[in-house]
């Protein structure tokens, strides 16, 4: 169980509900790491600026990186 719970699409910053979409379109639902991430939308999109910056010469598709990322937080015990 989660000490913060995560924002749903209706309780997000509006400038943030278009994550929620991009998000379902890559892994077909809403991840529990980043619903709770949505209470701090700094950090969103300071993590959207590193991931842009970061992936400017990517050899390997965002998809597969953000599947390796989902894949980590599981092993570590963040549940979904």
């Amino acid at each position: 169980m989660n000490r913060i719970s995560g924002l749903e699409k209706s309780q997000a910053p509006w400038h943030l509900r278009w994550f929620y979409t991009t998000m379902r379109k890559m892994f077909g639902k809403d991840l529990t790491p980043v619903k709770q991430q949505m209470r701090l939308p700094g950090l969103i999109w300071g993590s959207i600026a590193m991931e842009a910056g970061l992936g400017r010469k990517r050899k390997v598709s965002l998809r597969f990186i953000q599947l390796g990322k989902v894949r980590t937080a599981a092993r570590i015990g963040c549940p979904f």
